[in-house]
Parts: C-alpha cells; sequence; structure tokens
C-alpha cells in the first residue's frame, strides 16, 4: 500500500483532453475498452502493474504480447501506459507507452523530400502539424482500442474536422511505425532531433566596441 501510494503522489496521472469533434450519427462506435494508468514498482518483463488514477491496482500477463511485439516502447516504473486487455480482463493484448508516444515525430516532407514534416502528440490530447504537412492541420489525438486516432482538418477554409485511425504497427524510443485504416497507408517516423549548430570556429574579442565606433 506504501508503494502505492508513494508512486501515485510522484506521477500524478494527467487525462486526456477531450475535443469539439463528434463524429457522423450514421458511424456507431465501439466502446473503448483500453485501460490507462501508472506503470508500478512491482512490474516485471512478463507482469505489468497498473496504478489507476483511483488508486486501483491491476496486474496483466505481457508475455504473449511481448512476444508478438504488441508491447510499444515497453515500460518502466512511474510511466503513463495503455494496455488493451482480453476478455478475462488478465491478459495484456498490446500496451503502449504514452510517454514515449509524446513528442515531435516526423519523416522527410513528400514535396522535397529533405524537409521534414509530421505531427506533434502533446499532452491533454492535443496534436499539432510539424512543418510543411500540405494543407492538413492536425488538432487532436487519442487512444482508443488499441488504435491512434488523429483529428485534422485542411486549411481550406471549409472548418471541416475529419478523424483518422491508425494501427500502432511498432514503436521504440526513436521510431514510430503507423497504418492508415482508412486509406492503406503506411508512415515510418523518427523522433525529431534538431540539427546541430554549425561551429564555423571563429573567436571574438570580449570587447572589440573602440574597433567599431563611428568616428
Amino acid at each position: 500500500m506504501a508503494l502505492m501510494l508513494a508512486v501515485t503522489t510522484a506521477c500524478e496521472i494527467k487525462p486526456q483532453k477531450t475535443y469539439d469533434y463528434e463524429p457522423p450519427a450514421d458511424k456507431v462506435q465501439e466502446r473503448d475498452s483500453v485501460i490507462f494508468g501508472i506503470c508500478g514498482g512491482q512490474s516485471t518483463q512478463n507482469v505489468l502493474q497498473i496504478i489507476k488514477d483511483n488508486e486501483d491496482t491491476l496486474f496483466f500477463n505481457v508475455e504473449e504480447a511481448r512476444k508478438k511485439g504488441m508491447v510499444m516502447a515497453d515500460y518502466h516504473r512511474g510511466e503513463e501506459i495503455y494496455v488493451l486487455p482480453d476478455s478475462t480482463g488478465k491478459v495484456a493484448l498490446m500496451t503502449i507507452n504514452k510517454d514515449n508516444l509524446l513528442g515531435e515525430w516526423v519523416m522527410p516532407s513528400p514535396y522535397d523530400g529533405s524537409t521534414p514534416s509530421g505531427v506533434i502528440i502533446k499532452e491533454g490530447g492535443e496534436a499539432e502539424s510539424f512543418g510543411q504537412q500540405g494543407d492538413i492541420i492536425y488538432k487532436a489525438w487519442r487512444i482508443y482500442n488499441g488504435f491512434l486516432q488523429l483529428v485534422e482538418t485542411r486549411d481550406d477554409g471549409t472548418d471541416l474536422y475529419y478523424t483518422q485511425t491508425y494501427d500502432i504497427v511498432r514503436m521504440t524510443r526513436d521510431s514510430l511505425y503507423l497504418r492508415n485504416k482508412n486509406e492503406d497507408e503506411s508512415f515510418e517516423f523518427g523522433r525529431y532531433v534538431p540539427e546541430p549548430e554549425l561551429d564555423l570556429g571563429l573567436e571574438f574579442d570580449e570587447d572589440d566596441s573602440d574597433n567599431y565606433g563611428l568616428y
């Protein structure tokens, strides 16, 4: 009990933001069965302890999920994790490391092949476009039944919103592979790393003001 309280106190769970988007009435939404919480200190290679925001503690066997490559970016104590359980509620079909999912994911621009473009997945369910992404503007994201859903709009003045649903094929600390279920397209992202500043090897005196005075 002391360990559970220590972990929950140190790592406050941040719920996802709800975005202003409603699916069309003719599309029936499945119930979201994903469980969300913090990875507890009793987690092992094949057993994941999840501490929910109401302090309930659950344990999931992840042995088969790990064998099938469905443990996305692994898990460590204190990290926020999504779990897709089986019908028994004791076996994880998939786990997704939310802490690792957050950040700037880029790939070469489809327009010039060099400038990075992609998506920024932010805390609170917010999303933004990174670089030149055509006319696509990302607005929000969520994990839904083990899929990544991105809400986007177009820069065409119509103010219409679309939800794209992606299979998370594989995720590591530095790579993210997605497959668009709506359009059957695959995307390979890497974590954005800024270009290092170019060192020209030039040194300036601390005080050269006398050399640049006006006469």
